[in-house]
């Protein structure tokens, strides 16, 4: 019995993010109800748990805005996860949307259509870009992995910490997070300690496993894309193949269904891309809004205090994985951008001016409507682009100038 349907470009992602109750149950276990329902069940009790772990996050935020004095680490700390896993609640409601499983759908039903056509060099482009995306998603996890071991065991390796309280110096362990409990922690350390590992790996499997399916949405039309391209450029062969293929003797009847496809295939892709703006633009901004603080608040730990080793290792990681998540967002949104605009190149470079006039005034309006390029939008507030990903950065410099300012 299958759990899922065979996808060689969202294999990853749909193992992962089954693993842990993600991806939605439409699509799994489809000849067996029981096991639906079942995982169903499992993927509702995994999303409570995140939203009570990120509650006690919320919890501590107010018990440290509202104290005396404001431990800025201590702050720095707590918004380095709050704000990233309010996002996270928001988009796996979001992934759960009828709206979006329709995304979903789409890939899986392309991918069955993809596996059926006789046509090599199409299959090769299809299979690349697979390959390049589960490359980078396995990478995206070997990082994760590594950042969950240095924050797990870098408690065990720091020294005990001065605080005051009540008029008087006492040690205590740092933990992981910045989380509230319902007892003393420094009392329990032990049971804090495991609650925090358990939260991490829970934690970071759940924001992770989710970006990769976000990730995947993103990705698939500049496969898409691609393979438009190619046809365009190769138009006058595939326009023979169809008359074979078909028994069509009339040359522009041929070049008229190849364009007809084209254009059926160009909009699927623009649709496609608005609809994923309609569901997940306003959140992508958010994301954009919380990642150059996020960035910073890791960077405050090690500039606005004294570090050791074991301290700098965990920060060190925690950027790499931060800066590789936004890059792949950023550079495949920024990918549809320049392959879009790349079609008008493509039909230029085919045999248009050999064609009828009806051919030619269909290209001529394809042309025309790529004058505007298709683009991931961050809400109403502009477009994913590697330009974007510099401003993040940009922004989060000046965070870290403010804190340490501060500080």
């Amino acid at each position: 019995m299958a759990i899922f349907r065979k996808s060689k470009f969202l294999n990853v992602a749909m193992l992962c993010s089954t693993s842990i109750g993600i991806f939605p149950s439409r699509f799994l276990f489809e000849d067996n109800k029981f096991g639906q329902l079942c995982y169903s069940i499992y993927s509702k009790v995994t999303f409570g748990y995140f939203v009570l772990f990120v509650l006690t996050s919320y919890i501590e935020l107010i018990l440290i805005l509202f104290h005396e004095d404001i431990n800025i680490a201590e702050l720095s700390r707590n918004l380095i996860i709050t704000p990233l896993f309010t996002i996270t609640i928001i988009r796996q409601v979001l992934i759960m949307s009828p709206s979006f499983k329709k995304l979903i759908k789409y890939i899986l039903n392309n991918e069955r259509y993809m596996d059926m056509i006789d046509d090599k060099e199409v299959k090769e482009i299809d299979k690349k870009c697979a390959s390049d995306f589960n490359r980078n998603i396995k990478t995206y996890l070997g990082m994760m992995i590594i950042t969950e071991l240095s924050y797990t065991i870098r408690p065990l390796f720091e020294p005990e910490q001065q605080i005051l309280r009540n008029n008087s110096t006492v040690l205590v362990k740092q933990l992981p997070l910045s989380t509230w409990f319902p007892f003393n922690r420094e009392k329990h350390f032990v049971a804090a300690y495991l609650i925090h590992v358990v939260d991490i790996v829970f934690g970071s499997c759940y924001d992770t496993y989710g970006e990769f399916i976000l990730i995947a949405i993103i990705v698939y039309p500049t496969g898409q894309l691609k393979v438009l391209q190619h046809v365009l450029t190769n138009f006058e062969s595939y326009q023979y193949r169809l008359k074979e293929n078909y028994g069509i003797r009339n040359d522009n009847l041929a070049a008229f269904i190849a364009l007809r496809k084209c254009i059926d295939l160009h909009q699927n892709i623009i649709r496609y891309v608005e609809e994923f703006n309609n569901i997940m633009g306003t959140c992508m901004f958010l994301d954009f809004i919380q990642s150059s603080l996020h960035m910073a608040c890791v960077l405050s730990e090690t500039l606005t205090e004294q570090v050791t080793l074991m301290q700098l290792i965990p920060v060190a990681a925690y950027l790499i994985i931060l800066n590789f998540r936004l890059f792949l967002y950023y550079y495949y949104a920024n990918e549809i951008i320049i392959l879009s605009e790349g079609l008008s190149i493509a039909i230029y470079q085919s045999n248009w001016y050999k064609q009828s006039k009806n051919f030619k005034y269909m290209v001529f309006m394809m042309i025309m409507r790529n004058q505007k390029p298709i683009k991931i939008k961050l809400g109403a507030f502009g477009d994913m682009s590697l330009n974007k990903f510099i401003s993040i950065l940009n922004a989060a410099y000046s965070y870290v100038m403010l804190m340490c300012s501060v500080n």
